[in-house]
């Protein structure tokens, strides 16, 4: 499980395209990435073969291997400062025995990090637009997210959200808290603050998180 030697990103981009030509952008290692950027961390994902563990987008944790839609290091992970120190230095120890890619650069683990971010708020957001348990929130519990753990308090003053669940449908209400943008990033374009504080929030949301955020803007009326 080493990484193909003397591929340069672009090359091995190609390879991993070649079956996805025209209107087909599955092969073997999943769904054409939004943009170049993206392209490239993926190709590090599949080449250095991450995807027979993890899956191709996340949901997948096979031989023990960590599901990284929960892992809390990839949820305080900035552009690989702590993925990438775990992926060069492997798991040798554990029943996955993960390899190390000590012979990753920099930029490929940068690369790979935010790939791996991208497609773990991909994953979230799935899970959590639609409640599996549709139990009211705790609307005191999601004050004390907004103002607290959350840092909503830093761009939205409560006042004035007045109203919020009054202007939307529950269920834009709660696509909109959780990802208040674009599906997926586009080529060129540089998200917001504001929307990298939401998908940062997004990929480490519990669902009792969401659903009590939800009742505390019921009750901004």
């Amino acid at each position: 499980m080493t990484r193909p030697r003397g591929l340069s990103a672009t090359v091995a981009i190609a390879v991993l395209t070649a079956t996805a030509a025209g209107a087909q952008e599955r092969d073997a290692g999943g769904f054409r990435a939004p943009t170049a950027a993206l392209e490239r961390g993926r190709a590090v994902y599949v080449l250095n073969h991450c995807h027979f563990c993890h899956g191709t987008d996340l949901t997948r944790a096979v031989m023990g291997a960590a599901n990284l839609t929960e892992s809390a290091l990839v949820g305080l992970d900035t552009d690989g400062n702590a993925i990438g120190p775990l992926v060069k230095a492997g798991l040798p120890n554990l029943q996955t025995a993960m390899p190390s890619y000590r012979d990753l650069t920099a930029e490929e683990i940068s690369d790979l990090a935010r790939y791996v971010h991208y497609l773990r708020q991909q994953a979230k957001y799935r899970a959590l637009v639609a409640p599996a348990d549709p139990t009211p929130g705790d609307a005191a519990a999601g004050r004390a997210y907004f103002d607290g753990r959350g840092a909503c308090q830093r761009c939205h003053a409560a006042a004035t959200l007045k109203g919020i669940s009054a202007k939307y449908d529950a269920a834009m209400l709660r696509s909109r808290l959780l990802r208040p943008g674009p599906d997926k990033p586009q080529e060129g374009v540089t998200p917001s603050e504001g929307l990298a504080a939401h998908l940062r929030l997004l990929e480490n949301y519990s669902a009792a998180d969401v659903q009590n955020l939800i009742a505390f803007l019921d009750t901004l009326r």
